[in-house]
């Protein structure tokens, strides 16, 4: 957010960021501005008359093209071809790529709520990924169907729900904590890089740098560093994985628009795919489900993911209603 002075209603109708906050379109100019209007009561007559003309200004939703999405996969596809292996090989490679083409191809369409009792929410539907900057500077990125919460006083201390990850920032005068809740258990910090995820009735929590304290709902601690990988139950009252990770990337590369796989079957590969878009996986056969994959897919293009995976195990995957079926070519 660049800064600047807001003097007359050209200056606020001309920020685009603004414009953003008005229509409540995007997370962290929606905090920013939050922000700046509590702080600047002398302009709340310029904001109010500035609010109501963007207001009164209809705007049509752009799409991505038809061309766009087929000039994408081409690029894709050429890429694919040229590094795919031997077809005789039972592991099968898919292509290494920036997550450019995917994230151009990302379209927000994610919620912004705030309550009467100052609660903030930001929620994201499926395929969507929501980029959001915390009042005390510290940045998340929420996953697909993904819930964060927090009190308009204290985000330093948020709910989550779904997938985030979450780059702290420091406060070395005041050492102030800051604090990750989900239903299994809380995260402690005071400054670090960590992704956590609270999907399919658990918490997974890896730590990129840094450390951290986990809070248990049964009431254990368990201090983290650097690749550590920890899976919780507290249903289960059981920590159901604890290890490290040497390659941080495969825990969050769905940040930058892709899922990264490494020697994982197509049976697991394509959970991945359903937590993001919500699909429900059927599987024609049992070979199919064994295929390796070791590789990158984009995951904000729904079309695109799922030729790139087509393409690279040598599957066919078709869309009938909420399904994803897969079967042998």
């Amino acid at each position: 957010m660049i800064k600047k002075r807001y003097n007359n209603i050209n200056d606020f109708l001309e920020d685009a960021s603004f414009k953003n906050w008005c229509l409540q379109t995007n997370g962290s100019d929606i905090n920013f501005w939050e922000f700046w209007v509590a702080n600047n009561p002398d302009k709340s007559a310029l904001v109010n008359k500035a609010r109501d003309l963007v207001l009164g200004v209809s705007f049509d939703a752009k799409l991505v093209s038809k061309e766009k999405v087929a000039f994408e996969w081409k690029k894709l596809e050429a890429k694919i071809q040229s590094n795919k292996k031997n077809p005789k090989q039972k592991v099968r490679f898919l292509t290494q790529f920036g997550a450019a083409a995917s994230v151009l191809l990302l379209i927000s369409l994610s919620f912004y709520f705030l309550s009467g009792t100052g609660k903030v929410t930001h929620k994201t539907n499926y395929g969507e990924i929501l980029n959001i900057k915390l009042q005390d500077g510290s940045d998340v990125t929420l996953n697909s169907n993904s819930t964060l919460s927090y009190y308009k006083n204290e985000s330093r201390k948020v709910w989550l729900s779904g997938e985030a990850f979450f780059q702290v920032d420091k406060k070395v005068a005041t050492q102030a904590k800051f604090w990750v809740l989900t239903d299994d258990l809380s995260v402690e910090v005071y400054g670090t890089s960590f992704n956590v995820s609270t999907k399919k009735k658990k918490t997974d929590v890896f730590l990129e740098e840094g450390s951290i304290w986990l809070k248990l709902k049964n009431g254990a601690d368990k201090k983290m560093v650097p690749g550590n990988y920890v899976s919780y139950s507290s249903k289960k009252d059981l920590i159901l994985e604890d290890k490290n990770i040497f390659n941080p990337i495969v825990k969050t590369s769905w940040k930058d628009g892709s899922l990264l796989f490494e020697n994982l079957s197509l049976e697991k590969a394509m959970e991945k795919i359903e937590e993001s878009y919500g699909f429900s996986i059927v599987f024609k056969d049992d070979k199919s489900k064994n295929i390796s994959i070791t590789g990158a897919v984009p995951i904000t293009n729904i079309d695109i993911c799922i030729k790139a995976i087509e393409k690279s195990v040598d599957v066919t995957i078709i869309k009938k209603g909420d399904s994803l079926v897969i079967s042998e070519k």
